[in-house]
């Protein structure tokens, strides 16, 4: 599979990950306010990154809690500029060093395969966290294994 296409299909599966997570707070009407801060955090993370590699300015404090009302609405905003970033990337484009500043104000400097690696991974990460809030306080955390998604989702053959 072609790098990108690999790249696409993480980020589908990312979203496919967030859906699910997301149908867990809905349907649990959970009000915490720590499963709605980390996943804020996730969706305005992966917005700032979208913002930086496009060399976009932006206000956007990724730990600021979005209205549960939105959630949905916004995931699917994150995800749609994603998809359109990525269907526009050549192969040499994810060796492209993608210059930024942190929300220190720190300058660095990332390849953006590399960028977009972590953003996949800050994901993950911080939806094993919401599955144990969710698993402590008595509900069912949504299955979000790459397996899964794979399963319900075969990859296409490139040949």
């Amino acid at each position: 599979m072609e790098l990108i296409n690999h790249y696409k299909r993480l980020f589908d599966y990312d979203f496919w990950a967030n859906t699910r997570v997301l149908e867990v707070i809905e349907k649990n009407n959970h009000g915490n306010t720590k499963v709605e801060l980390l996943f804020s955090h996730i969706l305005n993370s992966q917005q700032v990154w979208l913002h930086r590699i496009n060399s976009k300015s932006h206000s956007i404090d990724p730990w600021e809690i979005i209205e549960p009302a939105y959630f949905r609405d916004y995931m699917n905003n994150v995800h749609t500029g994603w998809k359109y970033y990525l269907s526009g990337l050549k192969p040499k484009g994810l060796n492209v060093v993608i210059s930024y500043e942190n929300t220190s104000g720190d300058k660095f400097k990332n390849k953006l395969y590399d960028i977009m690696s972590h953003v996949l991974n800050h994901s993950t990460y911080h939806r094993a966290q919401i599955s144990s809030i969710i698993k402590s306080s008595g509900y069912t955390p949504a299955i979000t294994d790459y397996i899964a998604f794979a399963r319900l989702n075969p990859a296409q053959s490139d040949s």
